[in-house]
């Protein structure tokens, strides 16, 4: 009787959790698209680095999207950080190598996870789905759903942020990245948010002799 009740509590607090944290209200709780903390972030950036040639803005994320920050890509961050790789720490690769090889290192430009004070709240609230995420059992196909959810949001998210920040720019590439990834699942989100004339440019830039 005992493993019953047990069974019983622990399925009714799945339950509540998943009516909290679930897929179902993950858009009420995360509008990432009416906060405006992109465009915020944005300015604030530029304000401060206004001669920088930007060619990516990336929403830098956790695997599991419990935490997320920006990372602004531009060609003068990425000559300083090969150059630092260069004379710094004594790699043997030319410095031609070394912009092709960092291009796409998202934890290397020196404009990552700057003013992340702004995404405290979104930031809370991510973490605070992983309660959910905890109570899923292994191979729950809620698990994709949830996830699924929060890429939709952040692809949302950006493509807002390319009308509102940027005047419809489609220069900058822009998307989501969770460092530890594939070529195949970061070209998924670049395709989600950029114009076919910019996602053959990443895919040019992926080709160039290593």
């Amino acid at each position: 009787m005992s493993q019953l009740l047990w069974l019983a509590e622990s399925k009714r607090n799945r339950e509540k959790i998943s009516r909290h944290y679930g897929p179902s209200s993950v858009v009420r709780q995360l509008d990432l698209r009416d906060r405006g903390c992109g465009t915020l972030h944005y300015r604030k950036w530029f304000s401060e680095h206004p001669d920088d040639e930007l060619y990516a803005y990336v929403v830098y994320a956790t695997a599991l999207v419990s935490n997320i920050g920006i990372s602004v890509m531009t060609e003068q961050g990425l000559l300083r950080v090969a150059s630092d790789y260069k004379t710094k720490y004594g790699y043997p690769e030319s410095l031609d190598q070394l912009v092709l090889d960092l291009r796409w290192s998202v934890a290397d430009t020196p404009y990552c996870g700057e003013y992340q004070e702004i995404f405290t709240s979104i930031n809370a609230r991510l973490y605070g789905m992983m309660t959910y995420i905890d109570s899923l059992e292994v191979g729950d196909p809620a698990f994709t759903t949830h996830t699924q959810t929060l890429y939709s949001i952040l692809v949302a998210s950006l493509n807002q942020f390319r009308q509102n920040a940027l005047a419809g720019e489609t220069q900058i590439l822009l998307y989501v990245d969770f460092g530890d990834m594939s070529d195949a699942e970061r070209l998924w989100f670049i395709e989600q948010c950029n114009t076919r004339e910019r996602i053959d440019w990443y895919t040019e830039t992926l080709r160039m002799p290593r």
